[in-house]
């Protein structure tokens, strides 16, 4: 499954959080912290994340966008 996210919605931690848990359908334990993002997403198979507007992202959310980035890509990487 193909998920693309728009860069745009993810301003702030608690914003990004709260996108990424309804855009993916987590459960509602969800963490809402990037350890808890790439736990639920270790439990997908089979899936591609795009994201757009990355540009808006990083400035919005700067070292934590980065990080954000890096566990996404990690789960295109495995």
């Amino acid at each position: 499954m193909k998920y693309i996210l728009d860069g745009k919605k993810m301003v702030s931690k608690e914003e990004t959080h709260q996108y990424l848990k309804e855009t993916f359908g987590f459960p509602d334990y969800y963490g809402n912290n990037l350890d808890a993002l790439h736990d639920c997403l270790t439990e997908r198979k089979d899936m591609e994340i795009e994201v757009q507007h990355e540009e808006e992202m990083l400035a919005a959310l700067g070292r934590y966008g980065e990080r954000l980035l890096q566990v996404l890509n990690d789960m295109k990487n495995r």
